[in-house]
């Protein structure tokens, strides 16, 4: 798993990228906990690898603090889920996270 601190990349250069390698869907993790791209599609964590990690530091403001997850399903529809980080980050998306199976580097 590939897990980076940008400092050249804002976070549209770099889900643009990833958009080009075929992360398509714009996941979000629900109130019930499962990963939903809000339409047909949800997954439980063991459903779930997690690929990339992309932090991002606010330019202005260190509150402006945002992650990115790449992630793949094991049906495999990849896509990224966008949150912040630290004391404004999502308590639900940072415990889907964490079950998440995440790759042996």
């Amino acid at each position: 798993m590939e897990d980076t601190q940008n400092e050249e990349n804002t976070l549209a250069e770099v889900t643009e990228n990833l958009l080009h390698k075929g992360y398509t869907f714009n996941f979000q993790v629900n109130e019930a906990g499962m990963l939903t791209d809000n339409k047909d599609l949800a997954f439980a964590p063991s459903e779930v690898v997690l690929v990339e990690i992309h932090r991002f530091e606010g330019m202005s403001n260190p509150a402006d603090s945002s992650i990115l997850y790449a992630v793949k399903a094991r049906s495999g529809e990849m896509g990224i889920v966008i949150d912040s980080y630290g004391a404004d980050g999502s308590e639900i998306t940072s415990e889907f996270m964490n079950k998440v199976e995440q790759p042996k580097a």
